[in-house]
């Protein structure tokens, strides 16, 4: 069964913004407080370069019944539903995962996502700091990974491998585009932690400017369920993609577009929304006045949420601990040592120790101090992935995204931005994130002994992570207030 399209979802399975805002007054009434987490949008636009356009009309259209309606077994490339290259049958690639030992597959998937995730939080904090200390990041790598993957299964050649590399390192992008897609179907969605990812593609119809390739389209729809919609690339389009974002993060995201280029030709959008109580929400009496220190010592005032757990984390140079939401989902945090920065700590984090790390079980009670923060983000992702080594994706005369489809006067395509925005407030009763990704495509106790206790009143690295797995559905950096 497919599942609903993420309008259904929002508007059926999830609150109004009036009853969310009862719900708050409610629980603080209480004396309990709402921990809300992370939204992210990214926009990747992919345009045609050097080409011109004339005066742009119509209205939204919604093509997605066309296309996906190929003969089972005749789709192509790689999606949610785990689908990568052509299949003569549904059973071919669970069969080819079998050959391979899933298990094996798997574990390095866990690993070179946890390690697209570190790159791509690294790179993106040196964009937020910009030459300063103190400034918080968040990125949501599953939302980026999915928007991107949608992009190379309209790549090619050199341009593909690159985009293979960046998203999935130290493994086959084959490989790890198949796990990805099954991983997605499986991340848990329940009462107490609900999780939603939707797609969509926007195609220009004005002027002729660009012609989809059908077996892009077919496939985006059957692999990443994605909704397809035919659009004039005005300021209407604009603001049906800003809409649709919003209601698919749950309103934590109001605009990610400002305008449409002109020569924008294809938008690809991925939208994530995330939202979760504490297993054990704080008790007003666990919230205190506290100092949080940042890395030029300088003092803030927060409000600290004390408790203990059983979930401690340790590692060289760092100590951390997890705390448990309701459904499938951890909050984890990690410390490091006193006298280490921040920045310096986290150049020098792999992948592969990050995942063990979050990944321990150990029973040692601890004392825990977790601030009430609350932050945005807002990235230009074009420097970013560059650095992480996909420029060709980017170049106008170089990027090959042939089998995404052409422009009739010959132009070629490339990806002209990867827009990425968050919002993440944290407080005592859970956790609410949002991501959207759009690709814009344009022409050219029993013991008496003192507890560990782990207070973060300094800098600090959090992730949001699915507990089967251990990968890092949102991750960032709290530096200050």
């Amino acid at each position: 069964m497919q599942p609903f399209p993420v309008f259904c979802v929002l508007l059926y399975e999830r609150q109004k913004p009036d009853d969310r805002k009862e719900r708050e007054k409610l629980m603080r009434r209480k004396g309990m407080e709402r921990v809300t987490a992370g939204v992210l949008a990214a926009v990747m636009a992919v345009g045609m370069t050097g080409c011109a356009n004339s005066g742009m009309s119509g209205t939204t259209a919604d093509l997605t019944g066309q296309y996906g309606t190929k003969e089972e077994g005749q789709t192509e490339g790689t999606g949610a539903n785990g689908q990568t290259g052509q299949a003569e049958d549904t059973g071919t690639e669970d069969t080819a995962m079998e050959e391979k030992d899933l298990g094996a597959i798997r574990e390095a998937f866990e690993y070179s996502y946890t390690q697209f995730s570190l790159n791509l939080l690294r790179e993106s904090r040196k964009q937020v700091q910009n030459g300063e200390d103190a400034k918080n990041t968040m990125v949501c790598p599953l939302s980026v990974m999915m928007a991107l993957e949608m992009a190379r299964t309209g790549a090619d050649g050199d341009t593909k491998q690159q985009m293979g590399a960046v998203l999935y390192p130290g493994m086959s992008a084959e490989d790890g585009s198949m796990v990805l897609g099954r991983i997605c179907k499986s991340l848990p969605d329940a009462e107490g932690a609900r999780f939603h990812m939707s797609d969509s593609v926007w195609v220009k119809t004005a002027d002729d400017a660009f012609v989809p390739d059908e077996n892009f389209l077919d496939t985006v729809k059957t692999a990443y369920d994605a909704e397809v919609f035919g659009a004039p690339f005005d300021e209407t389009t604009c603001r049906d993609i800003n809409r649709l974002v919003e209601q698919e993060t749950d309103g934590m995201i109001t605009e990610i577009l400002d305008q449409i280029p002109e020569l924008a030709v294809m938008y690809l959008v991925n939208a994530v929304a995330f939202d979760a109580e504490w297993e054990t929400p704080y008790d007003e009496s666990q919230i205190q006045d506290a100092t949080f220190y940042a890395e030029d010592g300088s003092g803030q005032e927060v409000s600290m949420m004390y408790d203990t757990t059983y979930r401690y984390l340790t590692m060289e140079h760092a100590k951390g601990f997890c705390r448990a939401y309701k459904e499938g989902y951890d909050f984890v945090a990690l410390l490091p040592e006193e006298g280490l920065s921040l920045s310096k700590w986290l150049e020098e984090l792999d992948g592969e120790t990050f995942h063990e790390t979050i990944r321990q079980e150990n029973d040692t009670m601890i004392e825990t101090g977790l601030p009430q923060f609350t932050g945005e983000t807002d990235l230009e992702l074009k420097d970013t992935l560059t650095a992480l080594g996909m420029p060709l994706a980017f170049d106008e005369e170089q990027a090959d995204f042939s089998k995404m489809g052409y422009c009739p006067d010959g132009r070629n395509i490339s990806i002209s931005r990867v827009l990425h925005k968050t919002h993440i407030d944290v407080d005592g009763l859970g956790t609410k994130a949002g991501a959207a990704t759009v690709v814009e495509m344009c022409k050219e106790t029993a013991m008496v002994e003192q507890p560990e206790r782990i207070i973060l009143d300094r800098p600090f690295l959090y992730a949001i992570v699915e507990k089967d797995t251990g990968i890092p559905v949102f991750i960032g950096t709290v530096e200050s207030f």
